[in-house]
């Protein structure tokens, strides 16, 4: 599915109690972040932590498809060990000012209607936000899309299929970033890896993004 076509069919809004009560229930296969956006969303919307949207088919509106939040965050190259600090070091090479700090926006949840799995529906939201972050509609600069991937097979993979990179080359790297016992990874290990998606690299447009309702 391109995302033409999923915008085709789905209408874009701000996830609000009101549009939820008229909404059947969303639930993507993982409780907590059904939980999440049923009712911890509208506290971190209050207190101006991250904004949540959803995706509804348009014959259907009262079906989700997709919901996800977004906050304001920036990679910190200047924290990252050598060896990971080479992969990404790319972003000063045209002179621009060598900042500290680089400007993105974070998913920080991100879930797709269980009814909706493996049809597509993932890729088509997460390249929306991409598109997203590089038109009119972004009020400000936003050099990089980043996740908290939770640490397992599948999310990493749907990541990479996108584009993301790990920001830390390395389970130990990124512990070690987290002040984490490397020792402790073989018991513990990490329960998420932070990815990134360099929005210099978005190549293709899908045209005006839909105005949010």
């Amino acid at each position: 599915m391109n995302v033409a076509e999923f915008l085709s069919s789905c209408s874009f809004s701000r996830l609000t109690p009101e549009l939820l009560k008229n909404c059947k229930p969303f639930k993507c296969g993982n409780k907590d972040l059904d939980d999440f956006f049923a009712k911890d969303s509208f506290l971190y919307g209050e207190k101006l932590l991250g904004k949540t949207y959803v995706f509804r088919l348009k014959e259907f509106p009262d079906k989700i498809v997709a919901a996800f939040t977004l906050s304001n965050d920036s990679v910190r190259i200047k924290q990252l060990f050598p060896e990971d600090m080479a992969k990404i070091e790319y972003v000063t090479e045209n002179g621009e000012k060598n900042l500290r700090r680089y400007p993105g926006v974070l998913v920080g949840r991100l879930g797709i209607n269980s009814e909706f799995a493996k049809q597509g529906f993932g890729s088509a939201v997460m390249t929306f936000i991409k598109t997203w972050f590089r038109s009119d509609e972004n009020k400000t600069g936003c050099r990089f899309i980043i996740v908290d991937a939770v640490n397992s097979s599948d999310v990493l993979r749907y990541y990479q299929r996108n584009g993301f990179k790990f920001l830390y080359g390395s389970d130990e790297n990124e512990a070690k970033a987290l002040g984490i016992n490397v020792k402790m990874l073989g018991k513990n290990p990490l329960r998420t890896r932070l990815m990134y998606y360099d929005l210099i690299d978005l190549d293709d447009k899908i045209g005006e993004t839909p105005r949010i309702n």
